[in-house]
C-alpha cells in the first residue's frame, strides 16, 4: 500500500516539478513563475468550488505548463490529472471547421457551393431536418461557408423552438450561434463522402496529432480515466458518453490534446495559406449583445473596438497583441474556454467539469496568460448568476 501511496504521488507531482524552473510569459511580456500560478490557480479552484480544472498553457507555440485541479469524482474523492478525459463539449466545432476545410483542400467540398448539392435526397427525406423542406428556397441558398461562419440563419438548438429547425433568419444575413448549422455540416460530410465524421477526425486531425485522449465518440479506452461533471451546488450531473458524432460537440479530450490541435492553428500547419486565410478572415461581424440566450436578438456597438466576428469555426477579436481566436465550450454543467493571440505565440486552454467555471474564467485567463481581452462579457461569463 505505502508503494502504491508514493507511485501516485509521483504521478501527480513528477510533471509540476519538470516545470518548476519554467516562467510562464503573459501577453504584455511580463512572466509569472510557474509554482506560484499552481498555487493561485489551487487557491482559486478550491475557494471557487470548482470540481475540477486542466491548464495548458503555451507559450512560444509550445505547451509550456500544464496542470490539473480537483477531482474527476467528488464523491469518491478521485483526483484530476492531466490524461483525464474531459468533455469537450462546443470546442468542437473550430475542429471540425479545420476537417471541413482539409476536405475543401482535397477537392471534395467547396465552400459556396449549396448544402443541398452534396446530399443524396431532398432535404425533406431525411427525418431530422424535414423541417429544412419547409422553406426550400431559403434553404437551398445555405452554403458551407454560411454553418461554419453561424450565418445560415439556423437556431442554436431545435428543443428551443418547439423541437424544430426551421430558419429564424435569412441565410447569410446575421449572425446566430447555431449548434444546428454545424451539427448539419457534419451531417452533409457523413452523407456525401460515405465516411462516420469520427473515422474521418481521427486521419485528418487526431491521428496526425497523436491526440491518444481525444475522439469524437466515447471509447472504451477512456473508461479508465474520465471526468464526472458536477452543478453549480456540487449535485453530480455525471460523464457525457456521445455514442454517435455531432459535429458541434460530442468531442472528449484533454486539455494537453487540444493545446496540440490549438498550435497547429497558430503555426498555420495543415492547410494552405488560402486555407487558413478564409478561418481567420471575418466572415460575418457579431453585433448582438450576447451569444446566447435572450439578448442575442438585442443588437449594441459596444464590440465594434475589438472587431468581434466569426470566420470559419473559430470566433475573432482584435487586442493590443494583435489578432484572437477563441472559443468556448458549454455542457450542462462541463464549461471549458480556448484562446490564442498567435502573434505573440500565446494560448490557453481550459477544461472544468464544473458549472463553477465560467463566473470565474475571467481570473483565470489573467492568472496564466495576463488575458483580459477575451470577450467575456458577450459570452455571458460576467453576468451574475443566482444563486
Amino acid at each position: 500500500m505505502k508503494k502504491l501511496f508514493t507511485l501516485m504521488f509521483l504521478i501527480w507531482i513528477l510533471p509540476l516539478a519538470a516545470q518548476k524552473n519554467i516562467r510562464i510569459r503573459h501577453l504584455d511580456g511580463k512572466t509569472i513563475d510557474v509554482q506560484i500560478l499552481h498555487q493561485r490557480l489551487s487557491r482559486l479552484v478550491d475557494s471557487a468550488k470548482i470540481a475540477g480544472l486542466q491548464v495548458a498553457i503555451i507559450n512560444q507555440n509550445k505547451i509550456i505548463y500544464s496542470s490539473s485541479f480537483g477531482y474527476k469524482d467528488l464523491e469518491s474523492k478521485k483526483k484530476l490529472n492531466d490524461s483525464t478525459v474531459m468533455y469537450a463539449a462546443s470546442l468542437t466545432k473550430p475542429v471540425s471547421a479545420y476537417i471541413f476545410m482539409r476536405l475543401v483542400e482535397k477537392g471534395i467540398f467547396d465552400l459556396d457551393q449549396p448544402v443541398y448539392k452534396y446530399l443524396k435526397k431532398p432535404i425533406g427525406e431525411y427525418a431530422k431536418w424535414k423541417d429544412l423542406a419547409d422553406n426550400p428556397e431559403s434553404f437551398n441558398q445555405i452554403t458551407p461557408r454560411m454553418l461554419l461562419s453561424h450565418s445560415s440563419g439556423l437556431p442554436v438548438l431545435r428543443q428551443l423552438y418547439g423541437n424544430k429547425v426551421n430558419l429564424i433568419a435569412k441565410p447569410g444575413e446575421k449572425f446566430y450561434y447555431s449548434n444546428e448549422g454545424i451539427n448539419l455540416l457534419g451531417f452533409m460530410i457523413e452523407e456525401y463522402t460515405g465516411k462516420k465524421l469520427e473515422d474521418i477526425a481521427s486521419e485528418e486531425v487526431f491521428g496526425p496529432l497523436k491526440m491518444r485522449h481525444t475522439d469524437m465518440i466515447w471509447q472504451s479506452r477512456f473508461e479508465s480515466n474520465f471526468s464526472n461533471a458536477y452543478f453549480k451546488d456540487g449535485k453530480k450531473y455525471g460523464s457525457e458518453r456521445r455514442e454517435s458524432s455531432r459535429a458541434a460537440g460530442s468531442m472528449s479530450t484533454t486539455a494537453n490534446d487540444y493545446a496540440g490541435f490549438i498550435i497547429k492553428l497558430m503555426k498555420k500547419q495543415g492547410l494552405s495559406r488560402k486555407g487558413y486565410a478564409e478561418i481567420f478572415k471575418p466572415q460575418i461581424a457579431v453585433k448582438s449583445k450576447r451569444g446566447f440566450g435572450p439578448l442575442k436578438d438585442s443588437l449594441t456597438d459596444e464590440n465594434d473596438a475589438i472587431n468581434l466576428a466569426w470566420g470559419l469555426g473559430v470566433g475573432l477579436f482584435d487586442s493590443p497583441f494583435g489578432k484572437a481566436f477563441f472559443h468556448t465550450g458549454h455542457g450542462d454543467a462541463n464549461q471549458n474556454y480556448a484562446v490564442a493571440f498567435p502573434e505573440k505565440e500565446t494560448a490557453v486552454i481550459i477544461l472544468s467539469n464544473s458549472e463553477n467555471f465560467e463566473k470565474n474564467n475571467a481570473q483565470i485567463l489573467k492568472l496564466c496568460i495576463g488575458d483580459s481581452y477575451s470577450p467575456l462579457k458577450w459570452l455571458g461569463h460576467l453576468d451574475k448568476i443566482p444563486d
